[in-house]
């Protein structure tokens, strides 16, 4: 079962491992500490010798890292390491005895630029998860992942990588998750639970599949003190926002055991679509649990718990809070994983991952509900047995293996006009099974200063429709020594099987005998060519900039449409679609107290109808899409984002912090009323004749170019270390985003979305000890 199975996605980004034996020149032991540090992103690892001289660092991300090893009355030595696998690497160090007046007054420090590593990946530690400012619930670790170029948060958090919808694969601890993990669909991933986060959008080995527009891969805290250590998290903010989470870890000898809990409330959850922030409020819980247990030198077992449960209400517009509407939606989550590895020998690494996982979401109307009453219970049970089987050597790291994923889907959804209940005109309940396959092949080849991530792999998909696919990829890069720069280049053939959030209704409703529905299709498969060249250049080993150029094209590309004014977002597809962009970021990695860095992207998506997939709406610019081929801005099409920020430390106990986001806006789905010779104001009045939608939010749309105005937030914190003593430490952080209160509109009322508003500004205080 080793040899054929492995994870679509056990990259193991975080899951290296050093074992060091260090000794005199004599040949005795000594009881030495190691440290590793690195700076892309910063990182640091620590641990003591024991008597035997043997000291083992766990869970290092892939990279390059300075290895620094001191004892008293003996020099220090210094070495560079790679990590390029899981497999563990041993290194035996032979310490000098140092002479009396021996002082160290130069450091070596680690590099900024690994020129092994073909593809970018994108990193942030637990120190930038740690100072993210604070928020409302689940916007954490989203906040991390939008400060990198080429990601776009729409309303209720729905992140877009390079123009793509649905298409984000979330990573925890190797293990792959598919479906929709915006707050409005499953329970959010808080930071206070991660280590790292490693993100990737192109140049993706072939062991990556499914969901392939980003990969967000999620570490969980390393537990590297050894004995007991506590962890205690408490924030409250703007809009009535509590948080708080408690966290307790041990390490001995073969065993590391973590648990945690949170829970937290606010009064605004989603984005609304009015001013006055109607029935917005939600509260969320949960808990994780892990344990680490070295089997026997070769052999370890890690298990992975997580329950999370989030009851939030559906925002009203105007004329909904007027009628009394009140809707509630929850969402549920309980998995399990367990990884079993195998060390076969210095060069060959074994793995099997198990997980099952049940995920369920509601939602629920009072009988004041307009214009629909809806009501909605789905979720899906899902099992997935995974592993992988590494060979490691000087030039060559070589990964191959397969997958098996079944899930067990239901849905049920029922609504009516308000005046006809208890009557309803659709009351739909259907479940169904899907299985999932695939197989890969991989090497990651070294040579002088060419690098490259070649291989292949097979997905067998089979749910409402069957399909096959071969996805070839290969990321290239060659260093240039004498400018001290890496180019790159490659290329993703990518499958995207079908969203299966809605996927059963979204297919079935032509037999549904729905009035307003004019048919439907089952939503086929996306296919797509991912191309990317770029190039990474440190500049004086002080800053790092990377920027690259993207296109992408896509046949059946996936989108969403809102379903009868319910909130609820059904998949469709269109024929085709294509996008292209360019990303820069440049970034000062900490360095004397001081550290920032600049992300900037612009993009250009078009899509072409007919829809291919999906519901059917009769009348207006939806049937046009059904019927016609027209070419149009992709509902993502933001063409400039950027993101800054600077942190300043005069003190190790302070430090400030200032950042901005600016985005020049979204596309406007207009109606067709609103494609006739009309004026800018004639247009407007349309639209307020049509819903009572305020002035101030009219103004935020530029209704001549058809695109939000442009979105602007100023961001700013101050953190202070009250009291520290070791590893022992309480420190409170104030946070202020969006600090002159600019009323930021995210999307406007169309086609394919409702109007959602961005948070005006948000104040907060944090206060985290660890003990």
């Amino acid at each position: 079962m080793t040899l054929i199975l492995s994870s679509t996605l056990s990259a193991q980004i975080m899951e290296g491992e050093l074992r060091i034996t260090v000794r005199d020149q004599g040949g005795r032991a000594v009881a030495a500490r190691a440290e590793l540090s690195a700076r892309n992103p910063h990182f640091r690892a620590a641990a003591q010798a024991d008597s035997a001289g043997n000291v083992r660092l766990l869970r290092l991300p892939q990279g390059i890292y300075r290895l620094t090893v001191t004892h008293h009355g003996f020099e220090p030595f210094g070495d560079t390491i790679e990590i390029r696998s899981a497999v563990p690497q041993e290194r035996e160090v032979i310490l000098k005895v140092g002479a009396v007046a021996t002082e160290i007054t130069v450091q070596a420090i680690a590099p900024l630029l690994d020129r092994a590593q073909p593809g970018l990946v994108m990193q942030g530690g637990r120190e930038q998860l740690e100072e993210t400012l604070g928020t409302t619930l689940g916007r954490g670790a989203i906040d991390v992942v939008t400060t990198m170029p080429g990601w776009l948060v729409e309303a209720n958090a729905v992140l877009h990588p390079r123009g793509s919808e649905y298409d984000t694969q979330y990573v925890i601890d190797g293990m792959p998750l598919y479906d929709n993990r915006s707050i409005a669909f499953a329970p959010a991933f808080e930071n206070n639970e991660f280590e790292a986060v490693n993100i990737m959008t192109a140049g993706i080995p072939p062991e990556y599949g499914r969901r392939l527009g980003g990969v967000i891969a999620l570490d969980t805290r390393r537990i590297s003190r050894p004995g007991h250590a506590s962890e205690a998290d408490f924030q409250a903010g703007s809009f009535g926002t509590y948080f708080g989470s408690l966290a307790h870890q041990y390490r001995a000898d073969r065993t590391a055991v973590s648990l945690g809990v949170h829970a937290g409330y606010t009064d605004r959850y989603l984005d609304p679509p009015s001013l006055e922030n109607f029935t917005n409020k939600a509260s969320a819980g949960g808990f994780n649990a892990r344990l680490e247990y070295d089997l026997s030198s070769r052999d370890r077992l890690t298990v992975y718990l997580r329950s999370n449960r989030t009851g939030f209400l559906v925002p009203n517009d105007l004329a909904q809070q007027a009628a009394g509407q009140r809707q509630d939606r929850a969402s549920a989550e309980t998995a399990g994983q367990a990884h079993y590895q195998h060390t076969f020998s210095a060069r060959a690494l074994g793995s099997v991952r198990g997980m099952v996982r049940d995920l369920t979401a509601r939602l629920w109307s009072n009988t004041l509900s307009t214009p629909v009453y809806a009501d909605q219970d789905r979720g899906f049970r899902e099992g997935a047995l995974i592993g992988s089987f590494t060979i490691d050597s000087e030039r060559h790291t070589l990964k191959f293996g397969g997958d098996l994923r079944i899930n067990n889907v239901r849905e049920s959804f029922r609504f009516a006009e308000p005046d006809e209940l208890p009557n309803f005109d659709l009351n739909f309940t259907e479940h169904h099974r899907s299985t999932e396959a695939a197989a890969f092949i991989q090497d990651h080849f070294r040579l002088g200063n060419f690098a490259a991530t070649a291989g292949f792999r097979v997905d067998r998909y089979s749910f409402l429709v069957k399909d096959t696919a071969f996805s070839p990829r290969v990321a290239l890069s060659y260093y240039v020594p004498p400018a001290d720069l890496m180019l790159r280049a490659s290329y993703d053939r990518v499958f995207q099987p079908p969203p299966m959030e809605n996927l059963l209704l979204s297919s079935a409703a032509s037999g549904l005998d729905l009035d307003d529905v004019k048919g439907a299709l089952a939503v086929p498969p996306s296919r797509a060519n991912f191309y990317e060249i770029g190039l990474r250049k440190p500049i004086g080993n002080r800053l790092r900039l990377d920027v690259s150029h993207y296109w992408r094209t896509f046949r059946n590309y996936i989108d969403d449409d809102v379903f009868f004014n319910t909130g609820l977002s059904f998949p469709i597809t269109f024929d085709t679609a294509r996008i292209q962009g360019t990303e820069v970021r440049l970034e000062m990695p900490r360095w004397r107290g001081f550290s920032s860095f600049v992300s900037y992207s612009n993009m250009l998506g078009k899509a072409s109808s007919p829809v291919t997939g999906g519901l059917f709406i009769e009348g207006g610019e939806a049937e046009e899409l059904r019927e016609g081929v027209e070419r149009f801005p992709i509902s993502q099409d933001q063409r400039n984002t950027l993101a800054a920020q600077v942190r300043l430390e005069p003190h190790r106990r302070l430090w400030f912090m200032t950042g901005i986001r600016y985005g020049s806006g979204l596309p406007v789905e207009l109606d067709d009323d609103d494609d006739d010779d009309d004026d800018d104001g004639e247009q407007e009045d349309d639209h307020e004749r049509a819903t009572p939608i305020p002035h101030a939010i009219l103004d935020r749309v530029n209704f001549e170019r058809g695109r939000i105005r442009p979105n602007f937030s100023l961001d700013l914190s101050l953190g202070l270390r009250l009291w520290q003593r070791d590893a022992r430490s309480v420190t409170t952080q104030f946070d202020v985003r969006n600090a002159t209160d600019r009323l930021n509109v995210i999307n406007f009322s169309g086609l394919f979305s409702g109007t959602a508003l961005a948070p005006g500004r948000q104040i907060t205080v944090q206060i985290k000890t660890r003990f």
